[in-house]
Parts: C-alpha cells; sequence; structure tokens
C-alpha cells in the first residue's frame, strides 16, 4: 500500500529506484541502437528484422512511459505524474507479447515455407500492415473499455505503476479472460508451436547435412547456417520473454483475483522490475548472437561513420 511505500528505509529505496533506473537506461540505449543499426546497415532491413524494429519500438514504449514513471515512483514514493499520464502505460504492456508472436510465425515460415511463399506472404508491406494492425487492434481494445467505463487505469502502490481497476467482477473476468487469452497466452502458444516446429526442421536440417557429408553428396539444404543462427537467437528471446513474463502474470491474477490474501510488495514490486527487464534483455540478445547487429552495435558505440556496410557474412 502507499503507507508501505512511504515507510521505506533510505537503503530499500535507493536500491529499488537505482535499479528502475539501471533498466531504464539499458532499455533505451539497447533498443535505440536496434533501430539505428537497421536504419544504417541495409544488410539489417528484412522481413525478420521488421518484427524486430517492431519489438524494440514497443520497449522503447515501456521505456518511456513505464519505467521512468516507475523510477519517479520509487524515489519520491508516490504519484506525481497526475491522471492523463496514468492512462498511458497499458498499451506498452500489451503489444509486446502480440509482436512476439508475429515474429515466431515469420520464422515459421521462412524455415519451413519456400522462398516464393514466404515473399508473398511476409514482404516489407505485408509486415508492416500485419504489425501496425496488431498494434491498431489492441489500442482499441483499450480505448473500448476506457470509453464504456468497464474499466479505469489507477496509480497502484505496490507495483509502483499505473494498473487497470474494475468497477465490476463480471467485467475484471471478462478481461482478464480477454487479454490473458488475447495478448499473452495466445502469442506464447503460437511463438512455442512455431519455434518447437523450427526447432524440429533444424534438427533434421542438420542430420541432413551430416548425412551429405557422409555419403559425398553434393545435395544442398534449402536452410543457411545464418538463418539457423537467426532461429537460436530468437529461441533466446522467446525463453527469456517466458521468465519474465509468465511469473508476472501469475503475480498479477493471484492478486486481482484475491488467490492470495495478502501478496507482499516485494512480490508485487517483482512483476513490474521482471516486466521492465524483458524490455531491456532483448537488443543484448541481438547482440549476443547476431553478428550483423554485434558490429552494428560496435560502430555505432565507438561512433564510427557509416561503413560500407555491405559485409560478407550473409543477410538475416
Amino acid at each position: 500500500m502507499a503507507d508501505e511505500l512511504n515507510s521505506r528505509n533510505v537503503f530499500l529505496t535507493v536500491f529499488e529506484a537505482s535499479f528502475m533506473i539501471l533498466l531504464n537506461v539499458l532499455s533505451l540505449l539497447g533498443n535505440v541502437l536496434v533501430c539505428i543499426s537497421v536504419y544504417r546497415n541495409t544488410r539489417l532491413r528484412t522481413s525478420t528484422n521488421v518484427y524486430i524494429v517492431a519489438l524494440a519500438i514497443s520497449d522503447l514504449l515501456s521505456s518511456i512511459f513505464v519505467m521512468p514513471l516507475a523510477a519517479g515512483v520509487l524515489i519520491s514514493g508516490r504519484w506525481p505524474f497526475g491522471g492523463a499520464v496514468c492512462q498511458m502505460q497499458a498499451f506498452a504492456v500489451y503489444i509486446s507479447p502480440v509482436t512476439m508472436g508475429l515474429t515466431a510465425i515469420n520464422r515459421y515460415a521462412r524455415i519451413r515455407k519456400s522462398d516464393q511463399q514466404c515473399k508473398r506472404f511476409f514482404s516489407h508491406r505485408k509486415t508492416l500492415i500485419l504489425i501496425v494492425s496488431a498494434w491498431m487492434f489492441v489500442a482499441c481494445y483499450i480505448l473500448i473499455v476506457r470509453v464504456t467505463g468497464l474499466q479505469e487505469f489507477h496509480f497502484v502502490p505496490d507495483y509502483a505503476v499505473c494498473m487497470n481497476v474494475h468497477k465490476r467482477e463480471f467485467s475484471k473476468i471478462v478481461h482478464y479472460f480477454l487479454v490473458v487469452g488475447l495478448f499473452f497466452l495466445f502469442p506464447l502458444i503460437v511463438t512455442i508451436f512455431s519455434y518447437r516446429k523450427v526447432s524440429k526442421h533444424i534438427k533434421e536440417h542438420n542430420m541432413g547435412v551430416v548425412q551429405a557429408l557422409q555419403c559425398h553428396s553434393e545435395d544442398m539444404t534449402t536452410v543457411s547456417t545464418h538463418e539457423i543462427r537467426i532461429c537460436r537467437s530468437l529461441f533466446v528471446i522467446v525463453f527469456a520473454f517466458m521468465l519474465c513474463w509468465i511469473p508476472s502474470w501469475v503475480i498479477v491474477i493471484f492478486t486481482q483475483f484475491h488467490v492470495i490474501a495478502r501478496m507482499p510488495r516485494a512480490i508485487q514490486l517483482l512483476c513490474t522490475f521482471l516486466v521492465n527487464l524483458s524490455s531491456t534483455l532483448n537488443p543484448f540478445i541481438y547482440a549476443g548472437m547476431n553478428p550483423l547487429f554485434r558490429r552494428e552495435f560496435r560502430r555505432l558505440l565507438l561512433c564510427k561513420a557509416v561503413e560500407r556496410v555491405e559485409d560478407n557474412n550473409g543477410s538475416t
């Protein structure tokens, strides 16, 4: 509660605020580097990286509208930003899982389908339309439930952010059924299913390569080493995403439906930290597992001019 937030000792106040500020700075830096890297390097302007940029933008929204405000709350012990700002945080929370699901579908198609089929359904233009449509759907849902008065957004001290507050129990049940189903479980199931299929295909590909080498076959498989590397990096992103988001949703649902009579403030604040950690980790996973991103990050951090970035390592 608010009294518990205000009664923190100096050490706890400094620790919580410092950790949130650190996440905020790293998230801003990392996701800005992703966007600039794709803008500068023509080899990074691929249909798959359109989803990566979309995910980076959704994480940037969190870096702008969620983390700094949470840091301000943890420093001041109250919500000093007014009611209008409180309404802007939900959108950034919901679009990340949706974008992750779309990214998984793209990877599945890229590995399992032919180049012609991928270009037909996942051109740059169609990819942008799909992402914008998904984001507009999320925005419309948030706007509708707000305008109809089914829910409002109020500051919740234990989470240090604004959250939805329901006026009726029935509307709360419907909300979490839709939100958890459409904006979390469905994208998560699609993501797991897609990457499971991709993983199976990669294993078959690797076995085929070994057999071809043993038989001195000159047959070439259609999955490149670079595509496999991309999928592995996205596997790590999805795994990190699940580690951060599943505990967060469990904490929120247990709190909202009073499964536990009194959730400790430290556990509820952990939910906020985990969601923001998810937005922070992604750029560093790209840099750690994708040589083109890693090289471009290094150029940007060292303030090097744009080289003829037509590297010979293959495109994403």
